[in-house]
């Protein structure tokens, strides 16, 4: 094969030579595009789930609501509202444009780039390229590099839909992602760590590409003392020991009342022992962590706190030869141990307790903004102080993850988490310039009352504006 830069070469002229004849196809053309991808999905069902176990050893079932599921539901949401959300929609005029028409047109960014991840391999691409072939654009996507089994049957199931001139797979590591970020994209989605994210940005801006940042941070779990902790435990437990924690929007750390810590703690104990048995290594449900260099860095922040006097009060057994990590639980964590400022991109839960809710969200409002927070409360004054008084990607009440699956909400993050929204709706029109048209068909039209020379019926005219529009 050629060298990765001719190959980058050939692949964004391609594109880019061709964008405008992709940007002509009609909105029933697009539909018909997502239908054969969403077909081809299907088709391959099996040989994805096998992938994405040899990969991260996910768990079919896992596989299937995580990854195959939501890829195929948000085909389906684009399939059936696309000629709604695509068509040009006419707004009010207020008196100064009264009698004329004005609408907002939809059209593709152009040639785009799309950035994917390793923690979900398949869902991620494919429910960003849906978007960005719906709103009418080419697509150069480049996938992970560390999942390279999943990365082959995407790359099939896209090459059977769509000609490379309009979807194309372009793989390889740092490298070859430092050399394409290098063309001129009109715009560039990326999800990923926000370190990277801060280069991909000053890529963007060289060209001033249009940019949406899916990134991560540390989303909290809040827990008021009245909550139902089984309940809590439960959907907690789920939502970090799914993917083995390797989620952006799991929750990163543990806020609860003092006076229930020891309850949670024994409660996630049972919970994790009714869920994954003695020894969660042998446990055909969890799926490992991606590589030995991510491994070595989440142990990295358990020694860490370790070292600096937290308390591990569950798991934190290791199988180095298997990239695992049990679940895990640590307390007394001292505020300059690493894990309570990094990411953790794992299955540990630190546990930082709070004596009243003013304590709680002055420690929130300390760090960046989240990605999602978690508020776990029957009471609505709880829920609404720190709701009303935080700013997160998303809130999400007495429950962990689902928000990202939900139909007509958007999904995105803000400042340090992240910028832009997806999925859904708001996906189609991230991808697209919103155009606003205005016709004027009126004989007597602002700039005709507002035309030189100035009189006094301008001084007149201006005076009733300011006093009246």
């Amino acid at each position: 094969m050629e060298d990765y830069k001719d190959k980058a070469d050939y692949l964004y002229r391609l594109q880019y030579d061709n964008k405008n004849e992709v940007r002509k196809l009609s909105i029933a053309q697009r539909i018909e595009l997502l239908k054969k991808l969403k077909s081809g999905i299907e088709k391959e069902r099996k040989n994805i789930q096998d992938s994405l176990y040899k990969d991260l050893r996910k768990h079919p079932l896992e596989s299937d609501y995580t990854e195959i599921f939501p890829a195929l539901s948000e085909l389906d949401l684009f399939i059936k509202n696309l000629h709604r959300w695509a068509k040009t929609k006419k707004v009010k005029n207020n008196l100064i444009f009264w009698g004329n028409k004005a609408y907002l047109s939809y059209e593709p960014k152009g040639n785009c780039l799309i950035i994917s991840p390793w923690n979900y391999p398949f869902l991620l691409p494919v429910m960003h390229l849906t978007a960005c072939v719906a709103a009418g654009n080419t697509a150069i996507l480049k996938p992970s590099e560390f999942t390279p089994h999943t990365t082959q049957i995407l790359e099939s199931i896209i090459e059977s839909t769509f000609p490379k001139k309009h979807l194309a797979v372009f793989t390889g590591a740092v490298d070859e992602t430092s050399y394409i970020l290098t063309k001129k994209f009109n715009h560039i989605h990326f999800t990923g760590s926000t370190k990277v994210g801060k280069l991909i940005m000053q890529a963007a801006a060289v060209h001033l590409s249009g940019l949406t940042l899916e990134l991560g941070g540390k989303s909290p779990a809040i827990i008021d003392k009245r909550s139902n902790l089984k309940d809590v435990t439960q959907k907690l437990i789920w939502g970090k020991m799914v993917n083995l924690g390797q989620t952006c929007i799991a929750p990163d750390y543990v806020l609860i009342h003092e006076d229930i810590e020891q309850d949670f703690i024994n409660e996630f104990k049972t919970q994790c022992q009714q869920c994954f048995g003695n020894d969660s290594s042998q446990s055909a449900d969890l799926a490992r962590i991606i590589d030995n260099r991510n491994f070595l860095r989440i142990k990295n922040l358990i020694d860490d706190a370790q070292h600096k006097g937290a308390k591990i009060v569950w798991g934190a057994t290791f199988k180095a030869n298997e990239n695992f990590i049990s679940p895990t639980l640590i307390r007394q964590i001292p505020q300059n141990a690493l894990i309570l400022e990094e990411e953790i991109f794992g299955p540990v839960y630190p546990i930082i307790t709070y004596q009243n809710k003013e304590e709680a969200l002055n420690y929130i409002l300390q760090g960046n903004k989240p990605l999602s927070m978690y508020i776990f409360s029957s009471c609505n004054d709880f829920v609404n102080y720190f709701s009303n008084n935080t700013s997160a990607g998303a809130v999400l009440v007495n429950e962990v993850l689902v928000h990202i699956q939900h139909p007509r909400l958007p999904f995105g993050g803000i400042n340090h988490s992240g910028m832009g929204q997806s999925t859904g709706e708001y996906g189609f029109k991230e991808f697209s310039h919103i155009k606003p048209i205005l016709k004027m068909t009126m004989p007597l039209t602002p700039s005709k009352l507002l035309s030189f020379p100035y009189t006094a019926k301008t001084r007149k005219m201006v005076n009733f504006m300011l006093k009246w529009l």
